[in-house]
């Protein structure tokens, strides 16, 4: 089997309500120009500070 990988594309990444995926579209939209994540505010479950400390980095210059 071979398996071709196909160039990544913007859009919405679904976080079905799980921080977790929450958190790894974030991730992945670093990568990925475009990525929007449909329910950044599940991230409340373990990291409430999530949105505020994630446009914090994004503003570093670190």
């Amino acid at each position: 089997m071979v398996i071709t990988a196909a160039p990544l594309r913007p859009g919405v990444w679904r976080a079905y309500a799980d921080h977790r995926m929450a958190m790894a579209g974030a991730i992945v939209g670093l990568r990925v120009a475009g990525v929007q994540v449909d329910d950044i505010g599940s991230t409340s479950k373990t990291l409430p500070e999530f949105p505020q400390l994630w446009a914090h980095m994004l503003e570093s210059d670190i």
